[in-house]
């Protein structure tokens, strides 16, 4: 731990313990909060889709030059191009982007669902593929990992304590994650329906088929 090392390391006072906390609240609201917040996470699949389409070969070029060429405006003046011909073939990604015909949230991280399958979001994407096509689903997973909340603080006699130690609030700061499956507005209705009648049955069997992998594993 940092405070059994004998490299430097960044630490407060017992006096600052409350404005870093602070802080790192303030971290996590801010992924939950925004970076994370649905509606920006599908927009960014759909301006994802369109790129791989709208660039050559589906990456941006390696030459500095004409990579630099490539900025917001151009990219949003081509994107209102192609929502308004639909024979372009950018036209569906470019038409949810302008026309805010975003995939709906169909599914989302559930701390009950996470107790019967690690991955629930995976599974019903996966099922889901199946029932309503491949193209009217995108499955969005994220897992904040690496952040560091153990800390040394110095307290008024002079120890060296973690900030686990000192914060109640520091210690259990959850991990930011989010597990959406999105899908098609004009599928949701009965996605949902479909996804309430077998959520329990998709997750027993994912649960089912891995631990089946894991007995005949060489």
């Amino acid at each position: 731990s940092s405070r059994d090392s004998k490299e430097p390391t960044l630490g407060v006072e017992r006096g600052g313990i409350h404005a870093a906390e602070a802080l790192l609240l303030a971290r996590y609201f801010m992924f939950i909060q925004v970076y994370l917040h649905p509606i920006r996470r599908i927009y960014d699949l759909h301006l994802q889709d369109f790129l791989s389409i709208w660039l050559k070969d589906g990456q941006y070029p390696s030459e500095l030059k004409e990579f630099l060429k490539i900025t917001d405006n151009e990219i949003t003046a081509e994107i209102c191009l192609a929502a308004r011909d639909t024979a372009n073939k950018g036209y569906e990604p470019a038409d949810r982007i302008v026309s805010r015909k975003h995939f709906k949230i169909m599914y989302q991280r559930n701390p009950d669902d996470l107790k019967k399958y690690p991955e629930p979001g995976k599974a019903i994407h996966e099922k889901a593929q199946k029932e309503f096509g491949q193209k009217a689903l995108k499955h969005d997973a994220y897992l904040k990992e690496g952040a560091i909340t153990s800390f040394p603080v110095r307290d008024n006699d002079g120890r060296i304590l973690s900030s686990h130690d000192i914060s109640r609030t520091i210690e259990s700061i959850p991990t930011a994650a989010i597990d959406f499956v999105f899908i098609d507005p004009k599928k949701r209705d009965d996605a949902k329906k479909w996804l309430g009648e077998n959520r329990e049955n998709i997750l027993k069997e994912f649960k089912e088929r891995d631990t089946m992998k894991e007995v005949i594993k060489p």
